[in-house]
């Protein structure tokens, strides 16, 4: 289907007729251009949903990580989010995690370094969705690390102490201002 939809014919129809769809559900007038009439009605292209799914499913069946949109009902309660403060002292048992998130081109990506000690513990890397912002990766390289850290087996049962190295202020700001998503 997303080879059919790469020809222009099929896609000046398919816009024809999403138009008239979105012009109704939005009761707009007829002048109004696509664009506008999909962001009126508010519903994303067919062809920006089905080139998604096709590249869900190919990176669900050719193992390709991929990191999927995570729903509103997954989505973490303001209750669960821990407290954030700068470390006064620093003491034997931090993790330290360094991230930083990218978009060159059309092209995202995502890494965090996490060590304890003098030892790397996990070097995560993603590839994320050509439309994810820079700020946006770098949010992911930071969700991804503490993820990967909660399910850590250490040999201490001490609560763990994680120290974020990030180079993102607006990541650092949404994390402090919880009434701000």
């Amino acid at each position: 289907m997303v080879e059919s939809l790469n020809k222009t014919k099929h896609l000046e129809e398919i816009s024809v007729c999403e138009k008239i769809m979105y012009i109704i559900i939005a009761k707009a007038f007829r002048t109004l251009s696509y664009e506008a009439s999909c962001v009126l009605a508010a519903v994303r292209p067919i062809r920006l949903a089905v080139e998604e799914n096709v590249r869900t499913y190919k990176a669900t069946h050719n193992y390709i990580e991929y990191d999927a949109p995570l729903q509103v009902r997954y989505w973490p309660q303001p209750v669960e989010i821990p407290l954030i403060r700068a470390p006064t002292v620093l003491l034997h048992n931090v993790i330290f995690i360094f991230t930083d998130g990218c978009k060159i081109g059309g092209k995202v990506g995502a890494v965090a370094v996490i060590i304890k000690g003098d030892i790397v513990l996990h070097q995560p890397k993603f590839i994320l969705h050509e439309r994810c912002s820079n700020n946006q990766a770098k949010q992911v390289a930071i969700l991804k690390a503490l993820e990967h850290i909660q399910n850590l087996q250490l040999a201490e049962d001490a609560e763990k102490i994680v120290l974020v190295n990030t180079d993102s202020k607006v990541t650092l700001y949404t994390l402090n201002n919880r009434n701000k998503h």
